[in-house]
């Protein structure tokens, strides 16, 4: 293995077990990504790295069909070319995915290094264990595209909002993140069905 990939792949691995899957200081000592510890456990993480020789739509695109959510949770794309995206055309890189692929119930979700969480905003993300506590920093510089499967993150997201998970977290970033994703998906599923049984119901 690459060198350099080596150090992205332990990279997400440290992120997500120090950031993510810790009791968090401050949301009531749940962690910032609840499902994570678990997946990683059950080898649901599927990392890839993107090669020099190929586009990022193209591998990314390749990665998809293969996807395959019985045997992954999350497929996490790393571009450690990132700097040819500016963060305006790696949003549209990131909606151009959405819009394609969200109703085929596959959902992406980008962080790009030009765009860090600042404890300012998302200080939960910054220092998960508060404010005096040394956090590991990365040794690498990459963008990251998750790729999840749209259904079960809605479905998560939901039982998180009824057991008051979201309640800590600052709500321009909640309503950023959750909220428009699962309007996304409510748009996409929930109402065009209830709007199919109208049609069937009538004819």
């Amino acid at each position: 293995m690459d060198p350099h990939e080596k150090l992205i792949l332990e990279d997400v691995y440290t992120w997500s077990k120090e950031y993510l899957e810790i009791p968090n200081a401050h949301l009531n000592k749940m962690p910032a990504c609840p499902y994570a510890k678990q997946a990683w456990k059950d080898d649901k993480v599927w990392i890839e790295i993107r090669q020099p020789d190929i586009g990022y739509r193209r591998q990314l695109n390749k990665l998809l069909r293969k996807l395959d959510f019985k045997k992954k949770e999350i497929l996490i794309f790393c571009d450690p070319y990132f700097i040819e995206f500016s963060l305006n055309r790696f949003q549209k890189e990131i909606d151009s995915f959405n819009n394609k692929w969200n109703k085929k119930d596959i959902y992406f979700m980008g962080f790009h290094p030009y765009n860090p969480a600042t404890e300012e905003e998302q200080e939960f993300l910054v220092n998960p264990k508060g404010k005096d506590v040394q956090m590991p920093e990365s040794k690498v510089t990459y963008s990251m595209m998750l790729i999840q499967k749209f259904s079960q993150l809605y479905k998560a997201s939901d039982r998180l909002k009824r057991m008051g998970y979201y309640t800590k977290w600052p709500k321009e970033y909640y309503d950023e993140v959750v909220e428009s994703r699962q309007q996304t998906y409510e748009r996409l599923f929930v109402k065009g069905a209830k709007n199919g049984q109208q049609k069937n119901t009538s004819t």
